[in-house]
C-alpha cells in the first residue's frame, strides 16, 4: 500500500500508530504482529527463522535485517543495517504527517546481524 493511502486510512485510529515499511517504500499493517508479518514477508515460519539466527540475537533485529523491512511504532523505529532511500522517504512522510512522536527512538540492526544474515542467505 502506498504511504499516503495508509496515512489516510489510519489517521483517526484510536490505537497508537504502527506499520511495516517494505524495501520499496510501500507500507503494510503489522498484523497479526510485527514478527508474524516479517515471517510472512520472508515466506518462512518462525521456527525455521529462529534456527538461522545466532543464539544471542534478538529475533526482532534479525528479522528486520533478514527481510530488509523497517518496523515502525509511534514511538520507535527499527531499521535494517542499510535502509533504502524509499524507506527513508516513507519514514519522513509518516513523521511529517504526525504519525510518529516527535522524539521517537530509532534503532538499527548492527553489523553482527548483517553478517549473520549474509551467512544464512549464501
Amino acid at each position: 500500500m502506498r504511504v499516503m493511502e495508509y496515512i489516510r486510512e489510519h489517521r483517526e485510529d484510536e490505537n497508537p500508530f504502527e506499520c511495516v515499511i517494505l524495501p520499496d517504500g510501500s507500507v503494510d499493517a503489522p498484523a497479526p504482529s510485527h514478527i508474524e508479518k516479517l515471517a510472512q514477508i520472508a515466506g518462512e515460519d518462525k521456527i525455521s527463522l529462529n534456527k538461522k539466527m545466532e543464539k544471542n540475537m534478538e529475533p526482532l533485529f534479525f528479522m528486520v535485517e533478514y527481510t530488509g523491512c523497517m518496523l515502525v511504532w509511534e514511538t520507535r523505529v527499527v531499521e535494517p543495517s542499510h535502509p533504502t532511500k524509499e524507506q527513508e522517504e516513507t519514514l519522513e512522510l509518516l513523521y511529517d504527517a504526525a504519525m510518529l512522536s516527535p522524539g521517537f527512538k530509532k534503532e538499527q540492526a548492527g553489523a553482527e546481524y548483517e553478517a549473520c544474515v549474509r551467512r544464512v542467505k549464501e
